[in-house]
This record gives structure tokens, C-alpha cells and sequence, in this order.
């Protein structure tokens, strides 16, 4: 007597091919014969068979079965085995390990990839900050080697550039300053007072002004200057600044100061101050006013001059370096345009806020600086 064990039911092609040739083609070679007496399939599955149902069994091996009860009803008619369906979990198993694999294997291929993607990117940030000293240096396994490569070569011949050009600057605003102040020094010791002197003082005292923006635009350029923060007179460090202006300007600058002390770094002060006042000098046409005042938490700079202004539109580019208006044509100064954008570098670094707008008791321009 053969054991079977019943299958959970359900409903396949396999089982309804087996119904079709059980039912119609009894005689089938595929088909075999068994007595029924032979079996041992249980109460329920017996049921069916006597119902004339088609049942599907398991064997030993997990092999399906199919069987029905012939029409004299001694006869158990088979067909089979069919293999029997992977199970469900074991093949989710293998699905879960196939896409993790697949995972793994994107992660190993993109991961150095990603990794030099966010070197360049990082190199390139600097660089756009002026800083050519950015190289990547890649490995010879890297995706992106001849990029990089590229790349490292390119910040190498922008760094020597860079510094080929502070070191021309250096070189040469060093070099001017020296035969400047003798020829400043030998005009001084002349006592006739003509107009001539008196114009060929200008334009060395201009020119000295012009090499000091060049030396301290290629000193910001290379370091961040150290400051030195503590209390200093007015008249130490406002007068000697005023004083260097007049001696060649006909222009009546006057002096407004509420403090007795002034808490600032003294070279970055009398630096904004020389070049505010400059342009001041340059453009104002009969006089400039100066004032030094508290303004909340913090110690407040303003020059006014009465001179043509600054437009509006114009006001954000005069702050980038080599950057003029129009009225430097109209009065006939040949500056370079580095004197506001060495004003902001420095109030950057001083923690202080750099505006311009229209004077308020004169007709020009008006340069405000809050130390805070």
C-alpha cells in the first residue's frame, strides 16, 4: 500500500491539463492504472475521489501527483509526478542576495568614483576663492586621472602666475618709493612757495599714494594682516592722515571727533582712512568734512565731500579691484581703481560695515565705516 500526502489546494496549469486528459483521454499511455485499494490517501481526499473530483498529492520526494476514480470505481487513475514549485521564501532568498550583490558591486564601482568627484569639486571651491594652491592628485586607477591631471596642471600654472605677478608688484612699488621720497623730500627743502612746486608736490604726493594702494593690495593678496585692537588718541591717528592731504591740497578739510579715545587696529584705521580721504581729495571740489562719532556698540567713520557723487548703480562695482567712474575722467585723475576694494578687504577683516551713498550736509559722495 502506497502513502501519499495531500497537497494544500490550489489551482495551477499543471492541474488543469491533468483534469483534461484524466477526463478525456482515460486511456492515455501517460496514465496509470492502480487499484484503489492500493492507496492509502485518507478520509477527506477519499471523499473526493468518490465526489469524482481530481486530487493532487505529494509524495515522499515533494513530487506532485494527480488522480481521479475511474468509472467502475475500483480504479485510481494517475498521472505524474510533476516537479513541485521552488518554495516562495528560498526564492525571495535568492532575489534579496542577487540585488544585494548587484548593490555591492554599484557601491565598489561608483564609490571611488564619487569620492574624486567631491576632491574636484572641494579643489575647485578654492580656487574660486583665489586659492591656486587646490590639486587633486589622483591615483592612476582613478576614472577621472586625465581630469585630474588637467586640473592639477592648471591651478599649478595659475599659482606661479599669481605669484609672479605679487612679486612684480612688490618689486616694482618698492623700487618707485624710494626715488619718490627723495624727489618729495628735495621739493620740500625749497623755499620758494611757486605754483609750480607747489604742483609738482601734487602729483609725487599722488604718485606715492598710488604705489602704497599697489603694496598694500599685494599685501592683502598674499595674508590675512595681524591686528592689533586697543585705545588710541584721536589726534595720534587721524591728524597725521589730514595733515599729508593738506599739505598739497588747497581744499578746506574739517575735523569732527566726539571721542577722546578710539578702539581700532591703527594700520587698518589710518589705511581706510588715507584712502577714503584720497578719494575725497580727488573729486570734492571746495571742501570735505570728516566725522568720528559713537553709533550704538560701535565707532562710526564718515567723509563727505562736495564733489559730482557716486551713482547709484554704480556704487557695488567701484568696490571690485581696478574699478572707476566717470567722473575720474572729467577730473583728469589717472587712478588704478584699487583704493575702495582695499577698503572693503580691510573692513572685512576688521569686522566692520562699509557703505556708500549721497552726503547729507554736502552735495557728493558719502564713505561710511561702522567698527563694531
Amino acid at each position: 500500500m502506497e502513502t501519499y500526502f495531500p497537497n494544500p489546494p490550489s489551482y495551477s496549469t499543471e492541474q488543469q491539463l491533468a483534469e483534461n486528459i484524466l477526463s478525456l483521454a482515460p486511456n492515455n499511455p501517460a496514465i496509470k492504472h492502480t487499484p484503489l485499494a492500493n492507496f492509502y490517501l485518507g478520509e477527506q481526499l477519499q471523499a473526493s475521489l468518490l465526489a469524482g473530483q481530481v486530487i493532487s498529492v505529494n509524495d515522499a520526494n515533494n513530487n506532485v501527483y494527480f488522480h481521479k476514480l475511474a468509472d467502475d470505481r475500483q480504479t485510481l487513475l494517475s498521472i505524474g509526478p510533476y516537479s513541485q514549485p521552488a518554495d516562495q521564501g528560498y526564492q525571495s532568498l535568492v532575489s534579496l542576495l542577487f540585488y544585494s550583490s548587484l548593490a555591492l558591486a554599484v557601491v565598489i564601482f561608483t564609490g571611488p568614483l564619487l569620492f574624486d568627484l567631491n576632491k574636484l569639486r572641494k579643489a575647485s571651491s578654492k580656487m574660486s576663492n583665489a586659492d591656486f594652491t587646490a590639486q587633486v592628485h589622483f591615483t592612476r586607477f582613478s576614472l577621472l586621472k586625465s581630469i585630474g591631471d588637467t586640473f592639477d596642471n592648471m591651478a599649478l600654472a595659475l599659482h606661479n602666475r599669481n605669484q609672479s605677478q605679487r612679486e612684480l608688484i612688490n618689486a616694482v612699488s618698492h623700487d618707485f618709493l624710494t626715488p619718490i621720497s627723495r624727489a618729495k623730500f628735495a621739493l620740500e627743502a625749497v623755499v620758494d612757495n611757486n605754483a609750480y612746486r607747489h604742483s609738482v608736490l601734487q602729483d609725487i604726493i599722488e604718485l606715492e599714494l598710488l604705489v602704497e594702494e599697489f603694496l598694500t593690495y599685494a599685501e592683502l593678496e598674499q595674508c590675512e594682516p595681524t591686528l592689533l585692537v586697543k585705545d588710541y588718541c584721536p589726534n595720534e591717528l587721524l591728524q597725521p592722515c589730514i595733515t599729508k592731504f593738506q599739505s598739497y591740497s588747497p581744499l578746506a578739510i574739517r575735523l569732527d571727533c566726539e571721542l577722546t579715545a578710539i578702539c581700532v587696529d591703527k594700520q587698518s584705521f589710518q589705511r581706510l582712512l588715507q584712502n577714503l580721504l584720497g578719494n575725497a581729495v580727488r573729486f570734492a571740489k571746495t571742501q570735505i568734512h570728516i566725522k568720528v562719532s559713537q553709533y550704538e556698540n560701535g565707532i562710526l567713520l564718515v567723509i563727505e565731500d562736495d564733489g559730482p557723487g557716486i551713482p547709484e548703480k554704480m556704487r557695488a562695482s567701484l568696490m571690485q579691484p581696478f574699478s572707476k567712474t566717470a567722473s575720474v575722467h572729467q577730473t583728469g585723475y589717472q587712478g588704478v581703481g584699487l583704493g575702495l576694494s582695499i577698503v572693503k578687504q580691510l573692513c572685512l577683516w576688521n569686522n566692520a560695515k562699509f557703505s556708500l551713498d549721497n552726503a547729507q550736509t554736502l552735495s557728493g559722495a558719502r564713505a561710511s565705516i561702522l567698527f563694531r
